[in-house]
């Protein structure tokens, strides 16, 4: 596979709550190909939804700070020693210890680097936007991607794992960060943090593993190309593969620029008989767990070459049902459906699920890419292996121009 590491200048325009860059332009870069990318990208924040419709929430500033409109960008107010009060919308506007007549968002902006803003007890980095909508609030957390990826790592990676696993596993997240903040660049949040197991960055802990993989990485993602044009993808990556992925379509069932097939991979092959599992439940509780009537047949949709089941189509007397894997999983529990390689066979009550491997199935295969790491191979050759038809790149590289 060839990897290219691609070099990319950008000048960002910043706002008080976007940040916007200038088109790229495609040159030679000492004699290296530098392709364009399908969106001009470089080095910027992402916004996280963090409370959505509330009534009210503990908002707390300890330190300095500015406010401003995020609508216009004016300055609203600043504070030296910090604050902390419930903040909720009323009619004419928002209340945080003192009303805000006719503003019905505020963007806090720390003054300095020491100033930590909590939401509910929760530590967040960066700077916080708050939105009133019919007497509820929405609460955004706008922080730096590099942030953002350690603290998704720290809440997913508790105990240590392989240092060059960590590596292509920042990779990943940032590669993701950076696609969906280009996706919904024009929402007022790109992602619900309930959905990225985002929980704040109190828990990141200064040179820890998961801080030494991001700062190695730095602004290194991984791009695809696709109708000629270079762009990052969504990323996933899977406990145990049971011997071969699936593509991110296939299993989230989502349009994405993503790589369209998934690979083997040997090294969970050969402990696909260890991570056997089962699971039998009646067809009441399962019809009753998935909203339908109830269960008379079960057709499983395949993807061949993986082996992996995408979805379930079931029929009760007069109707059939699709269900997608994810909602599957969801409504029986992680616990009991552990994975997307099964097969099933109905009884007289009940349904037999019988599978192997764990999680998804999609994207990198956490337990090869351990036994890679733990034989010698580093992050790139990791990502190669997953992510065939991908390319690496620099965001943060400034090329002499010539």
């Amino acid at each position: 596979m060839n990897w290219n590491i691609g070099l990319m200048t950008a000048v960002i325009v910043c706002s008080v709550f976007y940040a916007h860059s200038e088109e790229l332009t495609a040159m030679d870069i000492e004699g290296t190909p530098f392709e364009r990318l399908a969106e001009s990208i470089a080095p910027r924040n992402i916004q996280v939804l963090i409370e959505k419709e509330a009534t009210e929430v503990l908002l707390e500033v300890k330190g300095s700070c500015y406010l401003f409109n995020p609508h216009d960008g004016s300055r609203i107010a600043s504070s030296l020693l910090g604050k902390r009060f419930m903040i909720r919308a009323l009619e004419n506007g928002l209340k945080w210890g003192e009303e805000f007549p006719g503003i019905h968002q505020i963007y806090i902006q720390p003054k300095s680097p020491d100033t930590a803003i909590f939401i509910n007890g929760i530590q967040y980095a960066g700077g916080v936007a708050i939105y009133g909508i019919n007497g509820t609030i929405n609460i955004v957390n706008d922080l730096d991607i590099e942030s953002y990826v350690k603290s998704i790592l720290t809440t997913q990676f508790p105990a240590p794992a392989e240092p060059e696993v960590l590596s292509a596993l920042a990779i990943l997240t940032r590669t993701d960060a950076y696609y969906q903040a280009m996706k919904n660049q024009s929402s007022f949040w790109h992602v619900d943090a309930s959905s990225r197991n985002f929980s704040g960055n109190a828990l990141v802990v200064s040179n820890s593993p998961v801080d030494r993989a991001v700062e190695t990485t730095r602004h290194l993602i991984l791009v695809h190309s696709e109708e000629g044009k270079n762009a990052p993808f969504p990323t996933a990556w899977t406990e145990h593969s049971a011997g071969k992925t699936a593509s991110y379509e296939t299993i989230f069932r989502k349009e994405a620029t993503a790589p369209v097939k998934g690979v083997e991979a040997p090294h969970a092959a050969l402990a696909r008989q260890e991570s056997k599992w089962t699971y039998l439940i009646a067809k009441k509780t399962l019809a009753n767990l998935l909203e339908i009537p109830q269960v008379k047949s079960v057709e499983v949709f395949l993807d061949t070459p993986s082996g992996k089941v995408y979805g379930l189509r079931i029929k009760d007397q007069s109707q059939t049902h699709d269900i997608d894997f994810l909602t599957l999983q969801n409504a029986l529990g992680a616990s009991h459906i552990l994975s997307s390689d099964f097969t099933i066979s109905l009884k007289e009550d009940a349904v037999l699920f019988t599978g192997f491997g764990k999680g998804h199935g999609a994207g990198l295969c956490l337990y090869s890419a351990t036994a890679m790491a733990q034989n010698g191979e580093n992050a790139v050759k990791i990502l190669s292996k997953f992510f065939p038809e991908t390319y690496l790149y620099n965001l943060d590289a400034l090329p002499k121009i010539h």
